[in-house]
């Protein structure tokens, strides 16, 4: 064994050059949901949803994603429960959907997710093997003590998307919801409080939780373990990191293995949540968010899901959100409900432009097709990425990592080897680019990419003028490549 079960052996590795490289991930959410595609749009997104849940406010199951479709399925009353109940019958269990989404899943063919993953210029992909509701989306010989055998996937769905991930050269990672786990409770998740009793399911879960993250490894060889939810309390993670680190050179962990411990007792447990939902509310009055519980375990990757870091603190980090405001698939969403290619492309560059990775999710319908108004944007993105892309790949932030023109266009900075990359993000330029807050060595040769034309340009004080040729195509975003050769 290389590595030691343990955070400060596992601190000493360094993280694998490959992720920081690739700024760009696909993430893949499919599963029994995607065959109701049901959840309530919401006002706002995911901060939204969370921002209720730490206020102890009902949520009553209405999390913006499809995938959370069995919880809020679980709360009478709720907008999920009735839509059920209308297009399904009250009879109906969520379960009931597993006969259907098998006889999709036995039709589906991967090479078309991984075509467009690949198209859309991502160099890995990250695909979610269980969420939730407990679905395994491979053949696991890891018995859940709580539902029959044939709970779950009949075919290798996760070893056939690796394969053809595998086959175009890029990296393949797994996600796993570690932390908790619908079939092993019945309670709903409706307050912050609800959240944290289950993410205490015991011994018997944290033993199936990490024997099914011990299989995936020793199957699938991934380059990502992405785990969310946290991690049981009862089982150490350090433990499933060393040997994954032994088995997989170029691994990396992500950020979401925090252990809640909670009392042993019933009685201790019912004070302690009690008290917390009074200090939650409390804190809500004074207009505070609660704290996020430091993260004491070892990890690779910092996650944030839709909204960036006010200052990425860490060096390596990662944005994820959807296309939309689910990750499964929403069959209420529109094309006006996604981001736009545009919308993308400025998005991906923000986050590189600041040191980040952007993992991307895409949701294939029930029938295992990913819908046109999400491919639309992402091959949009890649092909602005077929021009654009050596500012993107392999770069680093530069000292100034944002400014604008003196017209208000946003600007972006990175770098590598020696060349500085200006990403403009707007979609039409003039004859002229004048760039504030900015200062290059005299000397510095500079091309528009896409363009072998070199552009003319001067330093006045602490701004940049370009004179910039005619015929410039209109696509999302323009970079200056700026080098001393």
């Amino acid at each position: 064994m290389i590595y030691q079960p343990n955070k400060s052996s596992l601190d000493a590795r360094p993280v694998p050059g490959w992720y920081a490289d690739a700024k760009l991930g696909i993430f893949i959410h499919w599963g029994l949901y995607s065959i109701p595609a049901f959840a309530e749009k919401p006002d706002g997104d995911f901060s939204s949803f969370m921002n209720d849940l730490s206020a102890m406010k009902d949520t009553r199951g209405s999390a913006p994603y499809t995938e959370w479709y069995l919880n809020a399925l679980r709360v009478p009353g709720s907008r999920t429960a009735q839509y059920h109940a209308e297009r399904y019958g009250e009879d109906f269990s969520y379960f009931d959907f597993r006969d259907q989404f098998e006889a999709n899943a036995a039709l589906v063919d991967f090479d078309e997710w991984a075509d467009l993953s690949e198209d859309a210029g991502a160099r890995y992909v990250v695909m979610v093997t269980r969420h939730l509701d407990g679905y395994p989306l491979w053949p696991t010989k890891v018995r859940n003590p709580h539902m029959p055998d044939t709970y779950r996937s009949r075919r290798d769905l996760v070893g056939d998307m690796t394969t053809a991930v595998h086959a175009r050269g890029l990296k393949m990672g797994l996600y796993y919801a570690g932390g908790s786990d619908w079939t092993f409770t019945t309670r709903p998740v409706r307050t912050m409080t609800d959240l944290m009793q289950g993410q205490a399911l015991g011994e018997e879960y944290a033993h199936y939780a990490a024997a099914q993250w011990h299989e995936l490894i020793a199957n699938y060889d991934p380059s990502v373990l992405w785990n969310d939810m946290g991690w049981p309390a009862e089982h150490n993670p350090h433990e499933i990191f060393a040997a994954y680190y032994d088995a997989v050179d170029d691994g990396v962990v992500n950020d979401r293995w925090t252990q809640l411990k909670l009392p042993a007792t019933r009685i201790g447990r019912y004070l302690y949540l009690r008290f917390t939902g009074l200090a939650l509310r409390f804190m809500t009055t004074l207009g505070k968010n609660l704290p996020e519980p430091k993260q004491k375990n070892h990890y690779d990757i910092e996650t944030h899901e839709y909204e960036q870091p006010a200052s990425a603190g860490y060096s390596t980090w990662e944005l994820t959100r959807g296309l939309g405001n689910s990750f499964g698939y929403n069959a209420q969403e529109t094309a006006a409900d996604l981001l736009s290619g545009a919308e993308l492309v400025h998005l991906l560059a923000d986050v590189v432009a600041k040191g980040g990775n952007l993992l991307i999710n895409v949701g294939p319908d029930g029938e295992g097709r990913i819908p046109d108004i999400q491919q639309q944007p992402l091959r949009e993105l890649g092909r602005w990425l077929d021009v654009n892309g050596e500012a993107i790949y392999g770069t680093r932030p530069w000292s100034t990592k944002t400014t604008q023109t003196v017209d208000g266009k946003p600007i972006r900075f990175t770098q590598r080897d020696g060349t500085l990359y200006i990403i403009v993000l707007a979609g039409e330029l003039g004859s002229s680019l004048v760039i504030r807050d900015m200062t290059v060595p005299a000397g510095s040769h500079a091309t528009l990419l896409g363009m072998a034309t070199e552009l003319d340009w001067t330093q006045q004080g602490e701004r940049v003028s370009f004179t910039l040729p005619a015929g410039i195509a209109n696509q999302p975003a323009h970079v200056v490549a700026m080098g001393s050769s």
